[in-house]
């Protein structure tokens, strides 16, 4: 009975994530650990203090907060199309430049618009809407759209004094004319996290499975599965489409 109820409480400690084809299983780390480990999901380490699960035999990792993302995301940055949660680039080339920061060769998770080719890291797309920071003495708010009815004006970030590419995202004081860069805003990893992730984050704490779960994991991940499938080849339906148009342009 002792070993039936250690089993018991084994499996139900176990998490299916759709992105990886093993249980993961809660883990905490040691301060001594000589390896720097980081998460599949938001690319950043895994520190001491932070609940994770992972993969030990794969090595594959995740925060807590990164494990109990949400699949789809309304986002106010993209209101045509929901974003789909990934667990890896679909384009070929193997990774995705985010819209929301500019930076190129992401691999890890992204909230996704397969239509669009729209990316965000999950950091970027849990950017809080509105923070304080030391160098400003009022609100500064997250803006997507940072072309001035004037095209030729430059906008400088007001904290380091680099210029900002109005193609990315910034944080602002329209106020004062005070302008930041999202790097420029410091904040720690439990910011940017929204009332749904906050409230599957809480969820994530209770058990998660019992016997009579384990079929419903197992349909679930496959539906995932093919679920990715299907935005890999939107992915290519769109770029074949684009050929197509650009050849029969190109032939009048």
């Amino acid at each position: 009975m002792h070993q039936e109820q250690k089993e018991r409480k084994k499996r139900e400690m176990e998490y299916q994530h759709f992105s990886h084809k093993h249980f993961l299983i809660p883990h905490h780390f040691n301060d001594d650990v000589d390896q720097e480990i980081k998460c599949k999901a938001c690319n950043r380490l895994i520190i001491a203090t932070e609940p994770s699960h992972g993969c030990l035999s794969c090595k594959h990792f995740l925060h807590d907060q990164c494990l109990n993302l949400p699949r789809w995301l309304q986002h106010p940055s993209h209101h045509s199309h929901t974003l789909t949660l990934l667990p890896a680039p679909t384009y070929p080339c193997g990774s995705y430049s985010c819209n929301a920061c500019g930076i190129p060769g992401g691999s890890s998770f992204s909230f996704s618009c397969a239509q669009c080719e729209f990316d965000l890291h999950t950091n970027c797309a849990t950017l809080p809407s509105t923070v304080l920071i030391d160098a400003h003495s009022h609100e500064l708010t997250l803006t997507f759209d940072n072309f001035p009815s004037d095209g030729n004006i430059s906008i400088v970030c007001d904290v380091c004094n680099e210029l900002v590419n109005k193609s990315f995202w910034m944080y602002k004081c329209v106020g004062c004319g005070f302008d930041c860069h999202l790097n420029c805003v410091k904040t720690d990893q439990q910011a940017g996290l929204n009332p749904m992730q906050q409230e599957t984050q809480e969820a994530g704490g209770q058990s998660r499975a019992n016997d009579t779960m384990d079929s419903i994991r197992q349909a679930t991940s496959q539906m995932i599965e093919d679920q990715f499938e299907i935005m890999r080849m939107q992915n290519e339906l769109t770029r074949a489409r684009i050929l197509a148009n650009f050849m029969t342009w190109s032939w009048r």
